[in-house]
């Protein structure tokens, strides 16, 4: 969930210096579905990449009430396709890490992909541990 109304989320869909800003620099993302990139309630707009190697992936953004200023939007991620596990796994949190990042770059504060490492290796590993415990039941 990001703490922001659709208006402001959605174009980070598709614009390319703001994909670069949080998703990353080689990364391309088409819109489907919805041509209107103002989301609706109860009408989900829908992106997909343009690129093979990103596997079967969909991404819906659905408006919500609530937040800090009366409307939040909902990211759903599917991806299917990944041949392993672990490969599901470090997806789920490479997703988690990348949604934390389209927030902060919503708010100013895009990514320096020259020190990733440093500023979001911590935060992509405690998604990857919590991801593990989930799997097992643990």
């Amino acid at each position: 969930m990001v703490d922001l109304s659709p208006a402001i989320v959605a174009p980070a869909f598709t614009d390319p210096v703001l994909v670069e800003g949080w998703l990353h620099p080689t990364a391309r993302l088409v819109p489907t579905g919805t041509s209107d990139p103002i989301i609706r309630a109860g009408a989900p707009w829908i992106v997909e990449p343009g690129s093979p190697e990103w596997g079967s992936l969909r991404v819906e953004l659905r408006a919500e009430g609530g937040g800090t200023r009366g409307a939040v939007t909902r990211v759903i991620i599917a991806e299917s396709g990944l041949a392993t596990e672990a490969d599901r796994l470090d997806a789920l949190a490479l997703w988690n890490t990348r949604l934390d990042q389209l927030e902060d770059l919503l708010r100013g504060h895009p990514v320096s992909w020259s020190s990733w490492e440093a500023d979001h290796g911590d935060a992509y590993a405690r998604y990857r541990a919590a991801a593990a415990v989930g799997s097992t039941g643990a």
